[in-house]
């Protein structure tokens, strides 16, 4: 069974590894409690909050670092950030964004996968084609569906 985290857990390991960590250094420093060491290596949080997380579902952590994970909750704005973080795609270039939907997400078979397990609870990801390696999908929020 895949482990869910917070939106905020997932900022703060998907931005650690976007800016070059490695998920067993990842792991590592974590399981060794060394905030310092991750604030060092990026500054964008306090990587505390995530050694918290860590201590209080022991192996949650660990389990959605190097398997994957469910998003317990993630808004729309939430997903925007994920995918320019965790894909580098942005909107308007890489896909179009109304309202609950995302339109025309271009992504290859891993990220459809991983983002099909990301977003799993609140969100829908809809195969619309495919075009050489890459395929199309729309992102829709469940109560957005017909």
């Amino acid at each position: 069974m895949t482990t869910a985290i917070s939106l905020w857990e997932t900022y703060m390991i998907e931005t650690l590894i976007a800016k070059g960590m490695a998920r067993e250094t990842l792991i590592t420093t974590i399981k060794n409690e060394d905030v310092e060491a991750l604030n060092n290596f990026d500054d964008s949080f306090d990587y505390a909050d995530l050694i918290e997380a860590s201590k209080k579902a022991p192996g949650n952590i660990e389990q959605a670092i190097e398997s994957g994970y469910t998003i317990k909750y993630v808004s729309k704005f939430g997903i925007k950030r994920l995918l320019g973080l965790k894909f580098s795609l942005q909107e308007g270039t890489d896909y179009q964004m109304e309202d609950a939907t995302f339109y025309n997400v271009r992504v290859t078979e891993d990220q459809l996968s991983t983002l099909k397990q990301m977003l799993a609870n609140h969100w829908k990801v809809e195969h619309v084609r495919t075009d050489e390696d890459d395929h199309f999908v729309h992102i829709i929020h469940v109560t957005e569906q017909q």
